[in-house]
């Protein structure tokens, strides 16, 4: 009995962090492994960017160095003329003057410089993007010669090739602002003056038109062309779809061969009717 109560204590001991994580995971299970820590990328110097640090500081060491060149000069030319008691009052007015002027020379190319930069950027539209290998790298430029060449085929493909409206006339021909089932059923009071002037039927029934180009006795020639003509008036009355270009000038043909035709036909009637 006191065995078994040394063997259990209460409250149980709280078990460790190991054995408790031990006990969590299942057996099959693997720890997640810590993410490797991303290197921070060195930039390395370009000769690009070498060139245009050299650039810089050429510039400004340049003006540092003319700078101190003149000063020296200056310092020199001032001290020996200011020793040379004969002509000193001489040589230090024309040192001053000479100075002067190179002072006022400097200024007035300078200004000029700034007058003529401002003068050209005057020049150049406002909305400039640098595109150039002047302005940007040549990766860059080339990059945005790429896909500005891209963009612009895009954009030519995607435009309206034909330029017209379906049932219109194209811009710059004689079909222009023309609506071609318009224009179709509206031969059809001259149709019927030319072939059958006194028919009493019904103005949109085309039959007397068949009729009349059946009775005219040339060889079925007239009645071919108006059977065309019928079924072109009947797609432009009845079809879904727009008559086109085609049609249009299909009827005007008809329309012209036709009244042509019947033309000579009674000129000749009367060249025939004619005492000789």
């Amino acid at each position: 009995m006191s065995n078994h109560l040394q063997s259990h204590t209460y409250p149980p001991l709280p078990a460790s962090s190991s054995s408790r994580r031990n006990l969590e995971l299942p057996p099959n299970s693997t720890r997640p492994k810590p993410k490797p820590k991303r290197k921070r990328k060195r930039f390395l110097p370009t000769s690009r960017g070498f060139s245009s640090f050299l650039y810089h500081t050429s510039f400004y060491l340049f003006i540092l160095l003319i700078a101190v060149l003149l000063v020296g000069s200056a310092w020199g030319l001032g001290d020996q003329a200011f020793r040379n008691d004969d002509q000193k009052k001489w040589n230090i007015f024309v040192l001053v003057a000479a100075y002067v002027a190179l002072g006022i020379i400097s200024v007035l190319h300078v200004w000029s410089r700034v007058l003529s930069i401002k003068r050209i950027l005057r020049t150049m539209p406002k909305p400039y993007i640098p595109t150039k290998t002047v302005d940007l790298p040549k990766t860059v430029a080339k990059h945005i010669a790429t896909e500005y060449s891209r963009t612009a085929v895009i954009a030519h493909i995607s435009q309206a090739t034909t330029g017209q409206q379906e049932g219109w006339g194209r811009p710059g021909t004689k079909w222009e602002d023309k609506h071609f089932r318009t224009y179709i059923l509206s031969t059809i009071p001259i149709m019927r003056q030319t072939l059958a002037p006194t028919s009493d039927v019904s103005p949109l029934s085309l039959q007397p038109l068949l009729d009349a180009s059946s009775a005219i006795k040339d060889n079925g020639a007239i009645r071919l062309f108006v059977n065309s003509y019928a079924k072109i008036i009947e797609r432009a009355r009845y079809g879904r779809k727009e008559p086109d270009q085609a049609d249009a000038e299909a009827v005007e043909k008809v329309v012209e061969v036709v009244l042509l035709t019947l033309e000579v036909k009674r000129r000749r009637e009367k060249d025939k009717s004619k005492p000789q």
